[in-house]
C-alpha cells in the first residue's frame, strides 16, 4: 500500500463547529464558506455570522499568520474598519491544527457587513469611499511597529510569482519568452530609482473590490489581509485597476478610487508615474497566483488560466514597453 503525500485536505465543518464551540465560546451552525488560497469556515450564532479561516500548510507559517492578526488589531484600534481578529478564550488569536498534510493554522474573524465594492450596484458615491478608506488605513499603519517584519516588495510581487509559473512555462518557450520581455524593464523600475521614490508602509496586497464591503450607512469594511506585508502603498491601488478592468468598469471607477484616496493622502509625483508599472505587477502576480491555485484543478486548467491571464499582462505592457 502506497503511503499518500495530501496537498490540502477538507476538514469537517461539523469538528470545527465544536472546536470554535470548545476554544472560542461560539456555537452555532458550521459550513464551509469558500476555498480559495485557504479555506473559510462560516459560523452562524446568535444571530451574528463569523469567519473561521484555515490557512494551507506551508503557505503560511506561524509568523506571517502573526503579522496579519497584529496589523489588523493595530488597523481597528486606529479607528479603521476591518474585520477584526477574535480571540480564543484563553486569550490566543491563532490555531494550530494537526492536519494530515500537516499544520495548519486558523484564525477566527468578525464578518464585515454590507456587500462588495465591485458589485454591479456600486455608485460613484461607494467607490470615493472605497478610495478614502484605503488612504486611511495606510496613515494609520504608518504608526506600526514592526512594519517592515513581512514584505511585499519585488521578492513577493516577482520572483514568487515567477517560482509558481516555473514548472509551466519549463515547456512553453513562448511564455518563458513573453515573460522575460516583460519581467526586464518591470524590475528595473520597481528596484531601481523609479521605486525608490515610492513611500513605503504596510500594505493590504489584495484590494480588489472582493476584498471590501460597503454597508448602508456609508462605511467601507476591509477584509482578507492573507497577502499583507510592508511594500509600496501605491501597489495597493494596483488591485483595484485589475479588477476593474476585469469588470469593464475601468474608466468609471478608477478615476473616482483616485478622487476618494487621493482626498485623504495625495500621491506622490513619483507614485502616479509608477503606478502603472505596479498594475503591470498586479497582473504578474495574478498570472503566478492561478498557475499556483491551479495545481488543485490539474494542467488543462491551470494552462486555460494562464493563457488568458498572460493575454492581459501583455495587453497592459504593450503601450509601457518598446
Amino acid at each position: 500500500m502506497w503511503s499518500a503525500r495530501i496537498l490540502n485536505s477538507t476538514i469537517d465543518p461539523q469538528w470545527i463547529g465544536t472546536h470554535l464551540h470548545d476554544h472560542y465560546g461560539v456555537a452555532g451552525s458550521c459550513t464551509l464558506h469558500a476555498r480559495g488560497t485557504h479555506d473559510t469556515y462560516r459560523l452562524h450564532h446568535a444571530e451574528q455570522t463569523t469567519f473561521f479561516r484555515v490557512y494551507r500548510a506551508g503557505l503560511r507559517s506561524r509568523s506571517d499568520v502573526t503579522y496579519e492578526v497584529d496589523v489588523l488589531r493595530h488597523a481597528a484600534s486606529h479607528g479603521v474598519p476591518v474585520a477584526a481578529p477574535l480571540a480564543r478564550t484563553d486569550g490566543e488569536w491563532i490555531t494550530p491544527i494537526d492536519a494530515p498534510e500537516g499544520e495548519r493554522y486558523a484564525v477566527l474573524f468578525a464578518a464585515a457587513p454590507g456587500v462588495s465594492v465591485d458589485a454591479e450596484s456600486a455608485t460613484a458615491e461607494h467607490i470615493i469611499a472605497y478610495g478614502q478608506s484605503i488612504a486611511r488605513f495606510h496613515e494609520a499603519m504608518a504608526r506600526f511597529p514592526g512594519a517592515d517584519r513581512r514584505g511585499l516588495a519585488s521578492a513577493e510581487l516577482i520572483d514568487r510569482p515567477l517560482r509558481w509559473l516555473s514548472p509551466h512555462v519549463a515547456t512553453r518557450p513562448d511564455w518563458r519568452d513573453t515573460l522575460d520581455r516583460i519581467v526586464t524593464p518591470l524590475r528595473a523600475r520597481l528596484e531601481g530609482p523609479m521605486g525608490a521614490a515610492c513611500p513605503r508602509g504596510v500594505c493590504h496586497g489584495d484590494l480588489h473590490g472582493g476584498n471590501a464591503h460597503w454597508s448602508a450607512d456609508g462605511v467601507v469594511t476591509l477584509f482578507d489581509f492573507d497577502e499583507c506585508g510592508h511594500g509600496w502603498l501605491a501597489y495597493d491601488l494596483a488591485a483595484f485597476h485589475w479588477m476593474a478592468e476585469r469588470a469593464g468598469q475601468l474608466d468609471a471607477w478608477w478615476p473616482l478610487l483616485l478622487e476618494g484616496y487621493a482626498s485623504v493622502r495625495p500621491l506622490s509625483n513619483a507614485e502616479g508615474e509608477v503606478l502603472p508599472w505596479f498594475v503591470l505587477a498586479r497582473h504578474l502576480w495574478q498570472l503566478g497566483y492561478d498557475a499556483w491555485d491551479n495545481r488543485f484543478s490539474g494542467q488543462a486548467a491551470a494552462e486555460a488560466d494562464i493563457t488568458r491571464v498572460l493575454q492581459s499582462l501583455e495587453a497592459h505592457a504593450e503601450a509601457m514597453i518598446r
